[in-house]
């Protein structure tokens, strides 16, 4: 195996302070015949809320009985409590081959920056072994909390990599617009990237869970395609498949990536559906196309 070119002499500093040096392009490697491929990506892990179903478990194991547990726990939250759970998974993932996570700990009132602080820490504590982008996510909503806007504008001053959306978590559509402008005015601001949890329902009955759509025509005008990602989109899967492919198509046109997370939402959607056939999920990673969902 030989490295590919132009890539000189580089040293990284190992956690425990121990220099290496990076390889070089001419460095051969006898691989004895194993297969080489590049690390695995994780691109939506809450590393600020991993393990905490030993501390109290969801109740009815939906999206909204997982969101009350993380909302009455994260009230209790210690930097020593985040850090172990955080370090937990992420050296789980490195040994598993995971060389790219992108983690979303929660920015709000209630737990202020301390996921972000602490999830700044260990992406240069794990440095050497795995790439941690950390995203300022406002799970419990922006303009119906008030002070995230600025706690959002503080991590982002922090360190923070990307700014991250909730588009759903709003008293109404008209706000859950004004939250999507804002997350992207924020993204332009600041030079980064931004990640949005978007029409994460069973269907689209409630309109909040129908947004994908006006991101895509926001993402379009502004200019900002290949930085913005949506994730779980659950709710497009219960779309006519005409309607389907139309999201897709313009999600696609815009440069929007979408991260489906079949773990997470085949555990936590469709439990309601006793009189709907069995729902297959979304499938689709990256930007979209006219076969994403």
């Amino acid at each position: 195996m030989r490295h590919p070119p132009g890539r000189g002499a580089r040293h990284r500093r190992h956690p425990g302070g121990r220099a290496r040096r990076t390889p070089r392009a001419d460095d051969a490697i006898d691989c004895a015949g194993r297969v080489v491929l590049p690390g695995f990506v994780e691109p939506h892990l809450h590393l600020d809320k991993a393990h905490l179903d030993a501390v109290r478990p969801n109740p009815d194991g939906t999206l909204a009985g997982a969101i009350s547990v993380t909302a009455a726990l994260k009230a209790g939250f210690t930097a020593e409590d985040v850090r172990a759970r955080a370090s937990r998974v992420l050296e789980d993932a490195v040994l598993n081959g995971t060389t790219l996570v992108r983690a979303h700990p929660d920015v709000d009132p209630v737990v202020g920056l301390l996921g972000v602080e602490v999830l700044a820490e260990l992406r240069e504590r794990y440095a050497a072994a795995v790439d941690l982008q950390v995203v300022a996510f406002p799970q419990e909503g922006v303009l119906r909390t008030p002070g995230t806007e600025a706690l959002l504008r503080a991590a982002l001053g922090k360190g923070a990599d990307v700014v991250g959306g909730c588009t759903y978590q709003e008293e109404s559509v008209a706000d859950c617009r004004a939250q999507i402008r804002l997350v992207l005015d924020l993204a332009e601001e600041y030079g980064v990237p931004a990640d949005l949890h978007a029409d994460f329902g069973d269907d689209t009955e409630d309109p909040r869970y129908a947004l994908a759509g006006y991101v895509a025509e926001e993402t379009a005008r502004r200019g900002l395609g290949g930085r913005v990602t949506l994730g779980h989109m659950t709710s497009p899967a219960a779309l006519p498949r005409a309607e389907r492919l139309r999201l897709a198509e313009a999600l696609a046109a815009a440069g929007v990536a979408v991260v489906s997370l079949p773990a997470t939402d085949l555990h936590l959607g469709g439990r309601g559906d006793e009189e709907r056939p069995v729902r297959r999920g979304s499938r689709g990673s990256g930007s979209c196309g006219r076969r994403a969902w």
